[in-house]
């Protein structure tokens, strides 16, 4: 194996990078989540990435040299038990400490094998004390080091090596992390891999205090926000509102949580995959509030059902609590300064055609924030594709009075004069529907919807339509008559998602094929490219072999991946299930690894 060091090191510098900061050496205090991730046992991980690799037409090569690196990287392990992961969080800094089960012949020192095969990886380890040993530079780095750090065995029965950078936290009483009460819950839910954050201390005090160690994280993130040279005040500004608002939904989680869970099972017998998530809050918390105003009425799109011939089906009612309403005001104020900013910049424009795009921004920000303020974001969006025709999509919006949006079209003529645009074309109920041409070709609307697809808006009191695609039409008006009659067993339901892949790739693999040209590499093999020139074409052909693998993978069918993500009594659940053809794409992409680095 040719590549097998180059491997190994990579795997290894990818363990130093997991250790994140390292930190004065204090102790969690009281109030921080316990975070901590497992791998359900190294079995189950051989298991499935032999079904994984297994699926690809060239899998069983590729298995076979992949289980030589796995059989050489878990020697000196306990594949039967769990490897375990501790986040350490204090107030300034955190760090990762990894828990491997290991396994030595009888008589022979626990962790024996397991230090010679660290070696074999390029990690060094020197003997400090009985069952303590420094890995590379241990506190002082050592740049020629793949690791630097320490390593404890806890014996027998424990029977873990247990690794971290900073030997503080690595002490002599440390027992055994599947006891721990975070790490038992984790593993009785049996994920292959999953991740558990959890706050023992709930009080509001507590609370205060989880908030105040995340506003240094907040710091840190913003104070290097710069403005681009090119970029206006008003964008920069944009720019650093949308991460300050992610940034305090991401507080809000790590303090008023109870519980988060992530993970992912591969379950070879119903060639499937899934990806869970969990949230529990604290009772009494905003966060609590929000979640309770999940899941209470089902959305006024849950009973348009989905296509047969769906490449996309998504529908959403996702109700605002008072932060996210707050949020989001405050987002469409920056935004609107945004595009007004860029509509005076614009060059070789007509007044006419800023005074009316303008217009229509301020119209548009006056619909967002009118939405806003309504307190709720319900939406569908249906995209589909019968065998052998062109795609159709239909997309709806709640909206306080869907007719606001008519004066925008009203202005589309004057900021393109080969717009045209035909109203109260046809009627549904209460419903307006109108037409939209554009005379200019586009080959990507020409490849996805037909040569000269007409764009139809819909406006009514309470909700507006946008749809496109030679049938979409009268699937717009059947979608408008059963809006808003969904069952009460609907209502949990607060967003469902469903992608079928294989379109997708075939229609980016026409557009890339188009745009893209050729290969200046096989267009002039002669030709000497610059360093920038040989990167593109580079980027190129990776971009190009990841499409193929794709078409490859999904030919054969069941690719659709589908997420539904459901609110009981404050308690928010989902799951993503991935299909077989999707399972075969990352199957195939390990194979192809694994064939043409490992042999």
């Amino acid at each position: 194996m040719k590549n097998f060091r180059r491997i190994a090191m990579a795997l290894c510098c990818t363990l130093f990078l997991a250790t994140g900061t390292s930190f004065a050496q204090q102790a969690p205090p009281p109030h921080a989540p316990a975070i901590h991730g497992a791998l359900l046992s190294g079995e189950e991980l051989v298991a499935d990435l032999k079904f994984l690799t297994e699926l690809a037409p060239n899998g069983a090569n590729g298995w076979k040299l992949l289980k030589q690196v796995l059989d050489t990287f878990m020697d000196g392990t306990d594949p039967s038990k769990p490897v375990i992961v501790d986040v350490i969080l204090n107030s300034t800094g955190s760090e990762v400490r990894t828990y491997f089960p290991v396994k030595d012949p009888p008589g022979k020192p626990l962790g024996q094998k397991f230090l010679a095969n660290l070696e074999g990886f390029g990690i060094k380890s020197k003997r400090l004390a009985a069952g303590l040993f420094q890995l590379g530079g241990g506190d002082k780095i050592d740049p020629q080091a793949v690791f630097n750090g320490f390593l404890r065995v806890l014996s027998t029965p424990i029977n873990y090596a247990v690794i971290a950078s900073s030997r503080n936290n690595l002490p002599a009483n440390l027992t055994d992390p599947t006891k721990g009460k975070t790490v038992a819950a984790l593993l009785a839910k049996k994920l292959d891999l999953g991740l558990m954050i959890r706050n023992e201390k709930q009080s509001t005090a507590d609370q205060e205090a989880r908030k105040k160690d995340f506003l240094k994280v907040k710091d840190n993130l913003t104070a290097g926000l710069k403005q681009q040279a090119d970029e206006s005040a008003e964008t920069f500004e944009l720019r650093k509102g949308t991460l300050t608002h992610n940034l305090d939904e991401l507080e809000r989680f790590i303090a008023e949580s109870a519980e988060l869970v992530f993970g992912w099972t591969t379950d070879s017998g119903k060639r499937e995959a899934r990806l869970d998530f969990e949230l529990s809050t604290i009772a009494g918390t905003a966060l609590e509030t929000s979640a309770k105003l999940l899941g209470q009425t089902p959305g006024m799109f849950a009973s348009v059902p989905r296509s047969a011939d769906a490449m996309l089906s998504g529908r959403i009612n996702f109700p605002l609590d008072e932060m996210r309403k707050t949020h989001a005001i405050g987002a469409i104020v920056l935004a609107r300064a945004s595009a007004s900013k860029r509509i005076d910049t614009e060059k070789d424009k007509t007044d006419e055609w800023k005074d009316s795009t303008k217009a229509a921004s301020n119209l548009w920000f006056d619909i967002m924030q009118t939405g806003v303020n309504a307190g709720v974001v319900e939406g569908m969006i249906e995209v589909s594709q019968a065998p052998g025709e062109k795609i159709n999509l239909v997309f709806g919006i709640k909206a306080p009075n869907g007719n606001d949006l008519k004066p925008i079209l009203e202005l589309l003529p004057k900021m393109k004069s080969d717009v045209k645009v035909q109203f109260d074309i046809e009627k549904a109920g209460e419903v307006s529907i109108h037409s939209i041409t554009i005379p200019v070709a586009d080959a990507d609307i020409e490849e996805a919807f037909g040569k000269d697809a007409v764009l139809y808006v819909a406006t009514g009191p309470t909700a507006w339509w946008v749809a496109i695609g030679s049938k979409s039409l009268e699937q717009l008006k059947a979608a408008i008559e059963v809006v808003g009659k969904a069952n009460d067993a609907d209502a949990s339901n607060f967003l469902t998602l469903f992608v079928k892949a294989s379109p997708w790739i075939e229609l980016l693999d026409g557009r890339s094929t188009r745009r893209d040209g050729a290969d200046p590499a096989k267009k002039d093999p002669a030709k000497k490219l610059t360093d920038e020139e040989a990167a593109a074409a580079k980027a190129k052909r990776d971009r190009e072999a990841v499409r193929k693998l794709a078409l490859e993978a999904f030919k054969a069918g069941k690719d659709t991946w589908e997420t539904k993500l459901e609110a009981k009594d404050g308690k928010v659940t989902g799951s993503t299930r991935f299909d077989e053809g999707i399972l075969r794409f990352i199957g195939s992409g390990i194979a192809k690894f694994s064939n043409e680095n490992l042999k």
